[in-house]
């Protein structure tokens, strides 16, 4: 039940250490060894992870950052969204889109984005998500000498 749901963010080494399984259910290409740095390097830039909790059991991630571009305004933007397998349609993930939408608001922030995977847009969209085209790419920069 959703409602049962805990959130809050997470700061200590041991809370985020705990957090890797289920974020490298969403990144699996994420190491373990360095998962903690990881999070510590991207807090430098506003990044905060937050979890949602029922009882003492981690059953959903998000990892969110304030953003302001040209093209988006200001925002709050999340970087990651997941939610533990088993615990799928209770309500957990559209819970943490309420929280950050609350923090969003909190912060003077008026719009989340974020870039969805095919498999999620149907979820995103029922949330109440608008789609727009922009496709995300990228190159290493090695390959543009």
């Amino acid at each position: 039940m959703p409602n049962s749901l805990r959130i809050r963010e997470l700061t200590a080494e041991s809370e985020i250490a705990g957090a890797y399984p289920l974020m490298a259910t969403l990144r699996p290409d994420l190491r373990a060894e360095s998962f903690v740095a990881q999070v510590r390097a991207q807090r430098r830039d506003g990044y905060r992870l937050i979890g949602g909790f029922v009882e003492q059991r981690l059953v959903a991630l998000a990892g969110i950052r304030d953003g302001c571009t040209l093209s988006r305004g200001p925002h709050l933007f999340v970087d990651d969204l997941v939610t533990n397998v088993g615990a799928h349609g209770q309500g957990h993930g559209r819970a943490m889109l309420r929280w950050i939408a609350e923090e969003a608001r909190r912060r003077g922030l008026p719009k989340i984005w974020l870039d969805s995977r095919a498999t999620a847009k149907g979820f995103y969209e029922k949330v109440g998500f608008t789609f727009v085209t922009a496709i995300p790419c990228w190159i290493d920069v090695e390959a543009l000498r």
